[in-house]
């Protein structure tokens, strides 16, 4: 499939986690050149730039926190230094972690709360002006299942990824008007490796996939598809829509 990104800039935030490195390599295989944002990820970030420019592709890796609109603007003028605006942005920044309500501490409350939902938005803040001049966007929020039917022991994760479905429906009808569209998608669990190490047990894989009726968790490859065709010129009018990635298991 011809995606219509060749020479567009993506900009992956959270490009050197679980999801990201298929994210940019899936958007780099279209002719897209790839600003992968990492915060503490920087090895891994910088491998996936490397592996796409021995391949002949252009890509940088980008160390920003987005904790402050600042930070965002720097990271936004940083890729458009090296690459040209933003065309796509796919803010892919996610942190997990269980505890209970009692336990959950208003620090870790505020930290996932920010350093997900707020990443999001301070991001989609930062291309949109360039989105504007150019009368073409595409902004695509990785949000999840539980954010649409939650989960225990996770409040502050189901908030934060409830609150990017929000932030994606009200920029839909913001920057529609603009030429830029807006989605999410909202994964079940996505089985990820990193340094050998699956992201869930095989335990833990089989008591899931009971839930699902293909029988499998997501891969990053199912997730980054759907990304990509959300993000590519080819859709020219879904807006302000969530994609369920659930293998059935619906909402």
């Amino acid at each position: 499939m011809d995606a219509g990104l060749r020479d567009r800039v993506v900009l992956i935030t959270g490009g050197g986690g679980g999801l990201g490195p298929t994210l940019a390599r899936t958007f780099a295989a279209e002719g897209a050149a790839i600003a992968v944002q990492y915060r503490s990820s920087r090895q891994r970030a910088e491998s996936v730039a490397d592996e796409i420019r021995a391949a002949g592709g252009r890509a940088v890796a980008v160390g920003a926190g987005l904790a402050e609109a600042v930070a965002a603007g720097a990271m936004v003028a940083e890729v458009e230094r090296a690459l040209g605006p933003v065309a796509v942005l796919v803010t892919a920044t996610s942190t997990f972690r269980m505890a209970s309500l009692e336990e959950t501490s208003d620090e870790a409350w505020g930290a996932d709360l920010d350093g997900m939902l707020g990443a999001a938005f301070r991001a989609s803040r930062a291309v949109v002006p360039g989105m504007r001049a150019a009368g073409f966007g595409r902004i695509v929020h990785v949000a999840a299942r539980s954010g649409l039917v939650g989960a225990g022991r996770a409040a502050a994760y189901v908030a934060a990824k409830a609150g990017i479905v929000g932030l994606t429906l009200a920029l839909a009808k913001e920057l529609g008007p603009a030429g830029i569209l807006v989605n999410a998608v909202a994964p079940t669990t996505i089985l990820t490796e990193r340094d050998g190490v699956l992201s869930v047990s095989a335990d833990r894989q089989a008591s899931l996939a009971r839930s699902i009726p293909l029988g499998r968790l997501a891969t990053p490859d199912d997730v980054a598809r759907a990304v990509l065709w959300l993000g590519s010129a080819h859709n020219s009018f879904v807006t302000g829509e969530v994609l369920g990635i659930t293998g059935g298991a619906g909402s």
